[in-house]
This record gives structure tokens, C-alpha cells and sequence, in this order.
């Protein structure tokens, strides 16, 4: 069941799939807020907002892996001098983020392969990234 194409030319299941670090394309660039899709001469095609704004299950898996990947690399590392509680504070923070995003990696991996992304994108030659 197609979800249909980003501005015409990326397919919406192959976009999560690049988002989520499942594929390798360097025709996708992608955001929590928005991806964009690059043509074969890497001009911008356009810009799509709020493509992770639905319901769907593996929008909501590849939203909640972006978000948690931010989370995780925005917490601040532990710095010398720094109390003690506030370095422990900070890993715990990092840590959790890391595994939400992990969890939610799965989960859209789980969703790709049953919708039978992932081998559509091995017969369009794209790298696909083996987790397990």
C-alpha cells in the first residue's frame, strides 16, 4: 500500500527508511520538521514540512527516533568541575534519549520490512543498513 511521493519523486516509506538510517540515499535529507529531496545533479527539489505530521505508525516511529537522536546529542557532556549530580544527571538523560531511539529505530525497521521497503530498496541498489 503506497502512502505516495514527496513532491512527486521519493516514495513516503523509502523517506522514514533513509531517516531512520535503514537506507543510505544522498538524495534525502531529513528532519523531524521536514525532508528534503535532491535531484541526480544534488539541486534541491524542494522542501516538504511537517512530512511526519501523521498518524501513521512508522511516521510516528521515525518522529520519535529523530526527536530522541536530538535530545540525546543536544544533552550536554559532563565537564570537569561539574557537580557530580549534574554529570549524572546529564548521562541518564543522554542514556534514555539513546535508548527511545533505539526502540523506535526497531520499531520502523519492524514496520519497513513487513511493507517490504527494505527490499524495494535493495533492488533499486541502495545501501540498506543491516542492524541485526
Amino acid at each position: 500500500m503506497s502512502r505516495g511521493l514527496i513532491l512527486g519523486k521519493l516514495d513516503r516509506d523509502l523517506a522514514c527508511a533513509v531517516a531512520l538510517g535503514l537506507v543510505e540515499s544522498p538524495h534525502v535529507a531529513a528532519n523531524p520538521d521536514a525532508v528534503t529531496v535532491l535531484d541526480e545533479y544534488m539541486q534541491s527539489v524542494g522542501t516538504l514540512r511537517g512530512w511526519l505530521d501523521g498518524d501513521d505508525p512508522l511516521d510516528a516511529a521515525t518522529r520519535e527516533y529523530l526527536r530522541s537522536r536530538i535530545e540525546a546529542y543536544q544533552t550536554t557532556t559532563p565537564r570537569p568541575g561539574q557537580p557530580p549530580w549534574m554529570a549524572a544527571a546529564a548521562i541518564r538523560t543522554r542514556d534514555a534519549a539513546n535508548q527511545r531511539a533505539r526502540a523506535a529505530r526497531e520499531r520502523g525497521r519492524a514496520l519497513l520490512a513487513e511493507r517490504g521497503t527494505l527490499d524495494v530498496a535493495r533492488a533499486a541498489g541502495l545501501p540498506v543498513i543491516d542492524l541485526g
